[in-house]
């Protein structure tokens, strides 16, 4: 026999194709996880419409004044490349499940084998669509950093006029506190702030000790907390009572919004858009995609859409991709009985919460600062 000839034949195993679309902070974990040991016979593609991914629980910080805006993001590059991938910084506009196909907003098409999804959600704008004055949303946070800065300089302009704060969740009481710094430090127009926390008041869904302790703090703030909902009627904010306000800019934290192209992509997806997962965070329709964080719906009901839910199912969909490449079992990602939930006040003081227990204090805020900075630093070397 020719052994020349033999070794010349050897063909090495097709690469699979695994595409991580969004680099969200289940995402960037994964990458943490592939860098440290690459799953064999793969490549990896990262698509993310922006260099940066910004970690949502020290915005509020920033708002405030506490950090510099490059304190709270992570640059996805040097993550992708410490785990061997290719990063394309665009958009999904389209997803085929049934071709396994990805159009971006520049026209390219992107096909892959596995597909990962954490892209997060956008905000449900729907009752302050028409709003005159300047709408600031929330998500995505690339976006509102940039309008945030706007409206500080308009407020070292101007003054600061009347910002209303949509949303009583945690994202919105922590906002308004934040908030009421920058206008606090604007008198020349008149600043104030106000919370539209909805029929059931700020903090829905936590303990009544907490919801107390943020209430005292937020009339601590200055903000004006109002207990209804509120829709735009001819371009202006009305309350259900039927009081207008008189308003000026709007910073939307209202409920999450799916992506809409998500819905046309042949996925199983909810009533509201979200791709329904089972516990390991695997569709339920299509078996080589999977879905993490905002993006998702498990079809337990384990999860609410909270940052602290996808920092921990970061590691076990890291382990599940790497198992589903290789046809092995997955594992399900079972959340922690309690979560620990912890609200900065705009002061440098937070108010936490962990199953029944509550407390507050300076020592909060050093504690949220300190595990928020840990975060980030965990990514800091790529």
């Amino acid at each position: 026999m020719d052994h020349r000839y033999w070794i010349n034949t050897v063909r090495e195993p097709p690469l699979k194709r695994l595409v991580l679309l969004g680099a969200g902070h289940a995402h960037l974990i994964v990458l943490r996880e592939f860098a440290q040991s690459p799953p064999p016979d793969t490549e990896l593609v990262v698509i993310s419409p922006s260099r940066w991914q910004y970690y949502s629980g020290m915005l509020p910080g920033w708002i405030a004044g506490h950090y510099r805006l490059e304190q709270c993001r992570i640059e996805v590059e040097p993550q992708v490349s410490a785990a061997g991938g290719e990063l394309i910084l665009d958009r999904a506009v389209a997803l085929d499940a049934e071709a396994r196909k990805i159009r971006l907003h520049n026209g390219r098409q992107v096909d892959y084998d596995w597909l990962s999804i954490d892209i997060g959600s956008g905000s449900n704008l729907a009752d302050l669509k028409g709003y005159d004055d300047p709408l600031i949303s929330v998500k995505p946070i690339d976006r509102f950093q940039a309008q945030w800065r706007e409206f500080e300089e308009q407020c070292q302009t101007t003054g600061a006029g009347h910002l209303v704060v949509v949303g009583g969740g945690a994202a919105g009481v922590e906002l308004a506190m934040a908030a009421a710094n920058v206008v606090r430090h604007n008198h020349q127009g008149g600043g104030r702030v106000s919370l539209i926390a909805g029929d059931s008041g700020p903090l829905p869904g936590f303990n009544a000790l907490m919801r107390r302790l943020a209430g005292r703090k937020l009339v601590r703030r200055r903000v004006t907390v109002i207990e209804q909902r509120a829709a735009v009627r001819d371009g202006k904010l009305q309350l259900a009572d039927g009081t207008r306000l008189k308003a000026g800019p709007v910073l939307a934290a209202t409920g999450a919004a799916a992506e809409p192209f998500l819905k046309d992509s042949g996925l199983a997806v909810d009533e509201e858009g979200f791709v329904r997962v089972s516990a390991c965070h695997q569709s339920l329709s299509h078996s080589n995609v999977f879905a993490v964080g905002d993006t998702c719906s498990r079809e337990d009901g384990a999860l609410n859409r909270s940052g602290v839910h996808a920092v921990k199912a970061g590691p076990v969909l890291a382990g599940n991709l790497r198992s589903a490449l290789v046809g092995a079992d997955l594992k399900p990602f079972r959340p922690r009985r309690y979560s620990l939930y912890l609200l900065a006040c705009g002061d440098q003081t937070a108010i936490g919460s962990y199953g029944p227990l509550t407390f507050f204090g300076r020592w909060v805020w050093r504690l949220k600062d300190r595990i928020d900075r840990k975060f980030i630093e965990g990514f800091s070397a790529g």
